[in-house]
């Protein structure tokens, strides 16, 4: 072999290790549930990822007894995933090691509670997560009777992970505001920002939460301390 065809096969199998180690992209949410000493634990785990960096948060749940934990020293390498949960128990805290490996849609972890015990668990994508989340960016369109008048509105959302920004694009019998939207999120299926508009000369805040059904979005919508109004915006399909 001469010179330059063993260049070419040296870079080739550089190029394939290093393609080989990239991150695996697990950002997201995912759902486990397993049996332990202390009983059934429900897990969702939602993974931010920046490079091989690994964080996020752990949601737990036993018998009904609700925790979130903060995830600290995680790394991916390729499929490896790997990352800690510390957890209060009994007055006490517990380092819970994480090592696992991607496999599609499932991670498998082996789960080390200290020097107490060992546990294989498989996490699993929340595919409704994802859709829901990736739906809702678009334009959405409403309309309304308010204390103040029939109001029409268009609402251009962008989502990145579980942040949600955007536009509210409002018309008051003429009168139109174009706000930017604040303190958005979008966790699954449920949804919520702030939309701070001018009246009379001064700023009221107005507060959404909704959940999306299909290709409509059911809200409740805060004004101030002055009304509460249940509405539905609803996908403007040329948009999608």
């Amino acid at each position: 072999m001469n010179f330059h065809a063993k260049s070419i096969l040296l870079a080739a199998l550089a190029f394939c290790t290093v393609a080989s180690l990239q991150a695996a992209d697990i950002s997201g949410k995912w759902k486990a549930d397993f049996e332990t000493q202390i009983g059934h634990l429900k897990y969702v785990y939602e993974f931010k990822v920046d490079g091989e960096k690994l964080s996020g948060k752990a949601f737990r749940d036993r018998d009904g007894e609700k925790m979130t934990i903060e995830i600290t020293e995680g790394k991916v390498a390729g499929n490896d995933v790997s990352f800690v949960e510390n957890v209060k128990f009994q007055d006490q805290e517990v380092r819970i090691e994480y090592s696992g490996k991607v496999a599609g849609d499932e991670i498998k972890f082996t789960r080390k509670v200290g020097d107490i015990a060992t546990t294989e668990i498989v996490a699993k994508r929340d595919k409704d997560a994802v859709a829901s989340t990736a739906s809702v960016a678009g334009k959405w369109k409403a309309e309304f009777d308010t204390q103040v008048g029939k109001q029409k509105y268009i609402y251009e959302f962008k989502v990145d992970g579980d942040k949600l920004t955007g536009r509210a694009i409002g018309d008051i019998a003429g009168e139109k505001s174009d706000t930017e939207i604040a303190q958005g999120k979008v966790n699954g299926a449920e949804i919520s920002f702030l939309e701070t508009v001018k009246f009379q000369g001064q700023e009221v805040p107005v507060n959404y939460k909704g959940k999306l059904e299909g290709d409509e979005i059911k809200f409740t919508r805060k004004v101030g301390n002055v009304a509460t109004e249940e509405m539905v915006a609803k996908r403007i399909s040329d948009a999608k």
